[in-house]
């Protein structure tokens, strides 16, 4: 079996690699190939990757690429997991939003918009070569954001082969549960709905027993997850249920806009200056040739960008934040799963006796009943040799049914406004967006974001 990463020289390549080495047998993977357009980042990002896959499964080919034909040639899994434009776009749609005293996040809002006009061309020129190069039952992850709108917009292309929307959020808010709830993680059940970055989580029980207050009045849920970002007064308004992290920009606007605002750079100037700091310490060693001097260059840098993730919005320290790990240390640090581990559950189950709980994207197809069945949602299933079938939540309560639809209504006309080309979509689209809910606002975002040469083609 082959698999294929789209996205390859990524920052967080060597996660992704010892993730798929730790658990190649599980699919019988054979070839493993990195693809990226940047022959820099692959020679950094990319040769660390190597070295770690190779440290743990050296009988397992493994190779760098920047040809996608041959990357994806009778690849029989490829994993998405793109930023086109880089950190500069990143960077651009941030500050036109917040000119316009508007949240620029990267994936919801304006900002989530303006990265899907590159993110989504991109994905759907990839997904033509799958189509002609891969192997026939080839399958796609799709881990590129705003994963949601990528998912969505990937299936409404006409494509052809299975795909999957991905984002490890979820499954980390969930795994960080059993210790709080004092039990053993496959005891644990959560119901998770919603669309992806806007989901929410119900129904806990533990060995078929309802758990949700004993969470939810536990301190702990506030200071040692993902949780920290909320109020428990917030979390009894919602029913009891608990919150993706992304949902912060939407329950706590004006506070997360007043804060990104006071802040001295943004979220995307900051991730772009350390990862210049990083690759100009990474230009005075081979990492090829000294795969652990790159590799600490890589790990103190990293810490750097994750230690200080959601605190300029949320003006709060992390509750987890890492300390350094030497290469061999974070090769012999047993695997968390994160960002391939869904996949690899939905590779396994096939020849799986057992069921598993994952969150994925996919179709709605009458999950969610306020929602149209071609519509992509964030949604729980529960994982068999049988196949995924989405968990149904006990409860959806009006206000949540209100915000999604309103998203979703957002989300439709920006996969048609950008798989269409068309400005006037693009603004009905912002319009519907209730972090943006103004035509006059939209009107100048569109106009704003579609000002760079290469949307010259837009109508």
């Amino acid at each position: 079996m082959k698999l294929t990463v789209l996205g390859g020289g990524g920052v967080r390549s060597a996660f992704l690699a010892k993730s798929l080495a730790y658990n190649a047998h599980r699919i019988g993977l054979q070839e493993v190939v990195f693809l990226d357009n940047s022959e820099e980042n692959l020679k950094n990002f990319g040769e660390i990757a190597r070295y770690v896959f190779a440290a743990i499964r050296p009988d397992i080919h493994f190779s760098l690429t920047t040809d996608p034909v041959s990357a994806l040639k009778d690849t029989n899994y490829v994993i998405t997991t793109l930023r086109v434009g880089g950190d500069e776009s990143r960077v651009r749609d941030e500050r036109i939003a917040l000119n316009h005293n508007t949240l620029g996040q990267e994936t919801t809002g304006a900002g989530g918009f303006a990265m899907a006009m590159r993110s989504i061309p991109a994905i759907l020129n990839y997904c033509r070569l799958i189509e002609e190069h891969a192997a026939p039952d080839a399958i796609l992850f799709n881990f590129t954001n705003p994963s949601g709108l990528v998912t969505e917009a990937i299936i409404k292309s006409g494509f052809k082969r299975r795909v999957y929307g991905i984002c490890d959020a979820p499954s980390e808010l969930i795994r960080e549960l059993p210790s709080i709830l004092g039990c053993d993680e496959s005891d644990l059940k959560v119901e998770c709905y919603g669309l992806n970055h806007f989901s929410w989580f119900t129904h806990f029980t533990v060995k078929g027993e309802d758990v949700t207050d004993k969470l939810v009045s536990n301190p702990e849920l506030y200071s040692k997850t993902a949780m920290q970002y909320f109020s428990p007064e917030l979390v009894q308004l919602c029913d009891k249920q608990l919150l993706n992290e992304y949902l912060y920009y939407y329950y706590y606007r004006e506070v997360a806009l007043k804060a990104i605002q006071d802040a001295p750079e943004t979220r995307g100037e900051t991730i772009a200056r350390i990862n210049h700091e990083m690759r100009e310490e990474l230009r005075r060693v081979d990492a090829k040739k000294d795969p652990e001097a790159a590799f600490d260059i890589w790990m103190k840098h990293y810490l750097r960008r994750e230690n200080s993730y959601m605190q300029s919005e949320s003006q709060q320290e992390k509750f987890n934040t890492r300390e350094p790990l030497t290469l061999q240390q974070f090769i012999e640090e047993p695997d968390t799963g994160g960002y391939a581990g869904v996949a690899l559950d939905i590779l396994e189950a096939v020849n799986s006796p057992t069921t598993k709980r994952i969150v994925v994207s996919l179709q709605n197809n009458g999950t969610l009943d306020f929602l149209r069945p071609d519509d992509v949602i964030e949604i729980s299933c529960d994982l068999s040799k049988e196949g995924l079938k989405p968990v149904t939540p006990v409860h959806v309560p009006d206000a949540q049914k209100n915000m999604i639809s309103c998203v979703k209504e957002y989300e439709r006309l920006a996969v048609a406004a950008i798989m269409q080309k068309d400005k006037s979509l693009a603004i009905r689209a912002l319009m519907a967006h209730p972090l943006v809910g103004s035509w006059s606002l939209a009107k100048e975002l569109v106009t704003e974001y579609l000002s760079e040469a290469h949307f010259s083609d837009w109508k």
